[in-house]
C-alpha cells in the first residue's frame, strides 16, 4: 500500500494528523510524513495486505509493547525519535518527532538497476566523505545504545534519516518500538535483505545481529551494492549446482553464500559499484570479513563490534581529500598517497591533483620528571619498610604512537581536528573541536580552541605559543607542528607543578600534529 485511503489519525492527546506520503517500510510497520514536518506516524501493518492493523486484541498488545520502549533508560542526547503519543483506536501506532529536511538513509544508495550514473550520484549526495560521515554518526549513536544493553532490533535504511543539508551529517534513528534490553529480547525482526543469518534461520535480535545489519547498510552506502550481489545471484553461475533448483538470493539471506569480496571463496565476485580499493581502508575491509566471512556469517560472537565500525569509518572520513576538477570527495591511497588521485573524474579530465595538507598526529608518552619524582617515592616508601613495590619502567612509558591522519584540503576553507578518544567507549567524553584551520588566499590561520597554550614551530625552530582561544596567521603550513598536552578526565595541564601517582602517569601524553604538503 504506497498511499493510504487514510486521510488523519488522532493521538492519546487528542491532537488530530494528517497523513501525506509513505517514509519508509520497516520490519513491522510503515512509517507516514505528515502535514506538520516535524511529525511522523509509524503504524502496525498487515503484513500480507500492507493495510494498517485494527484489531482491538492487537491494539491493546501494541500498546503494552510501546510501554516498555518508554520505560528505557536511555539518555536523552541519544539521537533516536523516541514514540511521543499512542495513537487513539483502532490504529496500532504512535507519532514521533523529528528535525525538519530528513531523508531516509536510503536517499544515500544508489538503485541496484544502475540506471543512474555512479560518479553523478556520489557527487549529488555528498560524496565518499559525507557517506563516512553519516556511517560513523550513525555507528556512533549505536554504540551508545549497545552501552546501555539495548537492542535496536531492524537497523534497515528506512529506520534510518539523515539531514538534506548535504553540510550537515547529523543522523537520527526512527521505528524504536522494537527496542529492547539486551536480556528483553523475544523477537525475530528484520527487514527484508537486512536480517542477519541467525535471524532468518529463527533465532531472537541480538547486538551481534544489530552489527551485520549495520554492516550490509555500510556496504551498500559506500559501494552501492549489496555484499552478496556478486555473480551467483546475477548469473547463477554456482559453479557445477543445477542451478534451476538453488534460490541463490534465498542462500545469501541464510548466510550460506559468499560475499563478493571474499578472502578465500571467489565464486561470488562482481564489478557492480564502487571497489573496495576505492571505498575500504584496510580497517573497513577486515570489518566486513569479520561479518561477511565464512566465520562472521556462522559465528555471531565473531563479528566486529560497532565501536570498531566508529573507530575505522572515523579514520576514513579523516583519509578523503576533495576534487579541484569534479568537486567529489574520494579516499587517499595512504600505500600511494603521492600518486593517488580522484578515481570519479571523466576519463581524460583527471589531471595532476591539487596537493593537500596532511595533518599527521603522533603521540608522545615524554615522562622522565615524573618517573623519576614517582621512583623517588617508592624507594622512600620500600626503606620505610613497606610491601616491596616495583619501580615504574621509563621504557615501558617512554614511547609515541599514531593517532592518525588527516587530510585537509588545500583549498579556501575551515577544517577542524577534534579531541577524539578512542578509549573512551561510552561516549562519556564529548567530542569536541580543538584547532581550526583557516586557509584563505594562500595564507593559512590557526586557531587554538581549547582551553591549554599550544607550542607552535618546526623541527628546527620555535615560534612561541598561541595562547587559549588565540590565534596565529602564516604564508606557509608546511611542515609546521603543534605540541599540545593531552589528558583526560579532570586532569590538569602536567606541565605545571601538580603532583601524581603511578596510576596518572599512563594517561599522559605529548600530541604533536605536524602539516605536510603531499
Amino acid at each position: 500500500m504506497e498511499e493510504s485511503n487514510i486521510q488523519f489519525v488522532i493521538d492519546e492527546n487528542g491532537y488530530k494528523h494528517y497523513i501525506e506520503e509513505v517514509l519508509g517500510r520497516g520490519g513491522q510497520g510503515v512509517t507516514w510524513k505528515t502535514k506538520d514536518p516535524n511529525i511522523l506516524i509509524k503504524m502496525k501493518v498487515n503484513s500480507s495486505t500492507g493495510e494498517p492493523v485494527v484489531d482491538e486484541e492487537e491494539y491493546e498488545k501494541f500498546k503494552k509493547e510501546l510501554d516498555e520502549v518508554r520505560i528505557l533508560d536511555l539518555p536523552d542526547d541519544i539521537h533516536i525519535a523516541k514514540p511521543v503519543s499512542l495513537l487513539q483506536k483502532p490504529y496500532c501506532g504512535y507519532i514521533m518527532q523529528l528535525l525538519r529536511d530528513m531523508k531516509p538513509i536510503k536517499y544515500w544508495i544508489r538503485p541496484f538497476d544502475e540506471t543512474t550514473k555512479l560518479g553523478l550520484f556520489l557527487y549529488n549526495t555528498g560524496g565518499l566523505r559525507h557517506r563516512y560521515e553519516l556511517l560513523t554518526n550513525t555507528a556512533e549513536i549505536f554504540t551508545r545504545l549497545y552501552a546501555h544493553s539495548t537492542v535496536y532490533a531492524d537497523i534497515s535504511p528506512e529506520n534510518i534519516f539523515a539531514s538534506g543539508n548535504l553540510e550537515s551529517s547529523e543522523v537520527w534513528l526512527i521505528d524504536a518500538d522494537n527496542m529492547r534490553y539486551r536480556f528483553d529480547v523475544a523477537k525475530q525482526i528484520q527487514t527484508p535483505g537486512y536480517g542477519a543469518p541467525e535471524i532468518m534461520k529463527g533465532e531472537l535480535n541480538s547486538l551481534q545481529a544489530d552489527e551485520y545489519s549495520f554492516a550490509i547498510l555500510a556496504h551498500e552506502i559506500l559501494t552501492m551494492n549489496s555484499p552478496f550481489n556478486g555473480a551467483l545471484l546475477t548469473d547463477g553461475d554456482g559453479g557445477g549446482w543445477d542451478d534451476e533448483d538453488v534460490d541463490y538470493a534465498a542462500l545469501a539471506l541464510k548466510g550460506e553464500v559468499a560475499w563478493i569480496y571474499d578472502e578465500n571463496d571467489d565464486s561470488n565476485r562482481c564489478s557492480i559499484g564502487v571497489g573496495p580499493k576505492y571505498a575500504f581502508t584496510k580497517n573497513i575491509q577486515k570489518l566486513f570479513e569479520g561479518n561477511f566471512g565464512e566465520k562472521g556469517r556462522h559465528d555471531p560472537l565473531s563479528r566486529p563490534k560497532m565501536r570498531d565500525w566508529y573507530v575505522a569509518l572515523r579514520q576514513a572520513a579523516n583519509l578523503t581529500a576533495k576534487c579541484k576538477y569534479c568537486g567529489s570527495t574520494f579516499l587517499v591511497q595512504l600505500e600511494d598517497i603521492h600518486n593517488c588521485k580522484c578515481p570519479f573524474c571523466k576519463p581524460g579530465r583527471e589531471k595532476e591533483r591539487e596537493p593537500f595538507i596532511a595533518a599527521v598526529i603522533m603521540d608522545y608518552f615524554n615522562v622522565d620528571k615524573i618517573v623519576a619524582n614517582v621512583n623517588e617515592e617508592i624507594d622512600s616508601f620500600n626503606e620505610e619498610g613497606g610491601y616491596e613495590v616495583e619501580p615504574v619502567s621509563l621504557d615501558l612509558l617512554k614511547r609515541k604512537e599514531t593517532v592518525g591522519i588527516k587530510i585537509i584540503d588545500n583549498m579556501d576553507g575551515n577544517y577542524f581536528l577534534y579531541n577524539y578518544h578512542t578509549s573512551d567507549t561510552s561516549f562519556s567524553e564529548k567530542v569536541e573541536k580543538t584547532i581550526e584551520i583557516e586557509i584563505c588566499k594562500g595564507e593559512y590561520t590557526i586557531r587554538n580552541l581549547m582551553n591549554r597554550s599550544i607550542h607552535i614551530g618546526t623541527l628546527n625552530s620555535d615560534y612561541g605559543k598561541i595562547m587559549p582561544h588565540s590565534s596565529k596567521r602564516l604564508s606557509d603550513i608546511n611542515n609546521i607542528i603543534l605540541t599540545m598536552s593531552v589528558l583526560r578526565g579532570d586532569m590538569t595541564d602536567y606541565f605545571g607543578d601538580e603532583e601524581f601517582t603511578t596510576d596518572d602517569i599512563v594517561h599522559l601524553r605529548e600530541r604533536k600534529i605536524q602539516f605536510v604538503l603531499v
